[in-house]
């Protein structure tokens, strides 16, 4: 097929802006990625070299959306924290957590990363009801910019198992 008219704009360029909720968090840096991980299970029927068509069965779907995030704040440190809690003191915020186990489902939020396409429109990498999975981490350096990376994990609504929680929009003009 090669080249043709529609290659630039189907480029995805740039590190992109981080939302949460709907909600801008701030750019992004360094690589981000986006990831659907599935397990499929294939029977091994008797007679067949190998497995047939059409006898494939998703067992497992996830999207995983990771960005590394310089932009430091309540919102950010909190969802790179799940279980966290922030608490407005004079003068200053301090965020940290109690001995309660469970994550609750506060700590879920719906991510997406918005990349830009050329002439118009942008590519959106969303995770529905997604928690970061990752260890809370920042290099702090003399000659770079500390930036938390979050893997954020999608994970299913049990209300309506029916609904992808992980998708990628292209869109024609830039929401």
């Amino acid at each position: 097929m090669g080249i043709t008219a529609d290659t630039p704009t189907n480029l995805v360029v740039g590190a992109g802006e981080f939302l949460l909720d709907h909600a801008n968090i701030g750019a992004t840096i360094d690589a981000n990625s986006f990831r659907i991980e599935r397990e499929i299970f294939t029977p091994e029927l008797n007679g067949a070299k190998g497995g047939l068509v059409g006898t494939d069965y998703v067992t497992r779907s996830e999207g995983v959306l990771e960005v590394g995030v310089p932009e430091f704040s309540v919102a950010s440190l909190k969802a790179a924290w799940p279980g966290s809690d922030s608490t407005p003191t004079a003068g200053m915020v301090i965020i940290d957590e109690d001995e309660t186990r469970r994550i609750p489902t506060s700590s879920y939020h719906d991510a997406e990363l918005q990349v830009e396409r050329l002439n118009g429109g942008e590519f959106q990498f969303e995770v529905d009801d997604a928690i970061q999975v990752g260890n809370l981490e920042a290099e702090l350096t003399d000659d770079g910019v500390a930036a938390p990376r979050l893997e954020l994990h999608s994970r299913w609504n049990p209300a309506n198992l029916t609904a992808s929680p992980h998708r990628i929009r292209i869109l024609d003009v830039a929401s």
